[in-house]
This record gives structure tokens, C-alpha cells and sequence, in this order.
């Protein structure tokens, strides 16, 4: 399966750094996140019918997605978030000079 790189939106609001990305055909439990102070990583694999069809016009795909993000700040892995709402997943962390380590969230 070839991997496809997805667009992102990193924001800021509430003292924390947002990751937003569209995963059309994923599963919670089948997106991984991994996030370290400078960066987001993430990993994912959407399961959808698309082999089968007869496609008259086909701009989007769905398959393993992979994705690295350098933060603009540094953040706080150890207090990261992930969730996935209708096909979009958003990843949080809290803006912190000190952030250390590397914490791999679970998606909800």
C-alpha cells in the first residue's frame, strides 16, 4: 500500500499548539500518534472499497497516511491529546519551553 501525504493546519489557541488533518476511511485504532517536543508524527491506515469501482473522475484516495509535522513551539508531549471527529483528526499539546520526552497519545 503506498503511503499519501495528507495537508495539515497547525494553529494556536489556549496556551496549546493544534495539529489538524483530514484521515477519510480511519479508525481511531488505526491512527498512531507520536509526539515530541518539536514535532508531530502520524501514521495511519483508512480501509475503503477502492479498488473495485469504476471511476469516472478520482481525486482522492484512500490508503496508509503518513505524516511529519515540525512545530513552530515547543510543547509538552507528556500532556497530549488525539481525536478523531467525522474523519478529521486533531492532535494537542500545551505550548512549554521544558517539554521533554516523547509521548504517544491514544486517538479517541
Amino acid at each position: 500500500m503506498e503511503a499519501s501525504t495528507p495537508p495539515v493546519n497547525v494553529y494556536e489557541g489556549n496556551g496549546q499548539l493544534s495539529v489538524a488533518t483530514p484521515l477519510p476511511g480511519a479508525r481511531p485504532d488505526q491512527v498512531q500518534v507520536v509526539v515530541s517536543p518539536t514535532a508531530v508524527r502520524i501514521a495511519a491506515i483508512g480501509k475503503y472499497p477502492q479498488d473495485s469501482q469504476h471511476y469516472h473522475l478520482h481525486e482522492w484516495q484512500v490508503s496508509a497516511w503518513e505524516r511529519a509535522v515540525t512545530l513552530p513551539k515547543r510543547v509538552d508531549p507528556g500532556a497530549s491529546r488525539a481525536t478523531l471527529n467525522r474523519g478529521v483528526l486533531v492532535v494537542m499539546a500545551p505550548i512549554s519551553p521544558t517539554g521533554a520526552g516523547e509521548s504517544r497519545p491514544q486517538v479517541e
